[in-house]
């Protein structure tokens, strides 16, 4: 009887470790960035890049600035074998004096949402 038990046991978590070996995942260049010193009304923009490191290719579902002075530029829908890398540039208008910090959320199949950041200092 101990041993179906065990065997049971040793069963199921051999296959929740195949399970999460499937699941997508990335990873991310320049998820915090820090842009500095930033001259007023100059629009800067900096590059997020985003590498397959899962088993499955994935896609590129969205984008999402979390303001009105953020504005990214990406491929939609575009997808990404494991391995490859994909670049979304991050445009910044300037608009603002002071230390600010701005997010934008990246979208990705298989149900994955990251969010990256920026900082910097606004000066005239």
């Amino acid at each position: 009887m101990k041993f179906w038990r065990l065997l049971i046991a040793f069963l199921g978590i051999s296959l929740s470790t195949m399970a999460q070996d499937n699941t997508a995942k990335v990873s991310i260049k320049n998820e915090t960035y820090d842009m500095g010193k930033v001259t007023y009304g100059k629009p800067v923009e900096y590059w997020v890049e985003v590498t397959n490191t899962s088993k499955e290719t994935l896609k590129l579902e969205g984008v999402r600035a979390g303001c009105g002075c953020t504005t990214p530029d990406f491929t939609p829908n575009q997808e990404f074998k494991p391995g490859e890398t994909i670049k979304i540039r991050i445009n910044f208008n300037s608009s603002v004096l002071g230390k600010f910090t701005r997010f934008t959320d990246i979208f990705i199949s298989g149900g994955i949402v990251k969010q990256t950041s920026f900082t910097g200092e606004g000066v005239q």
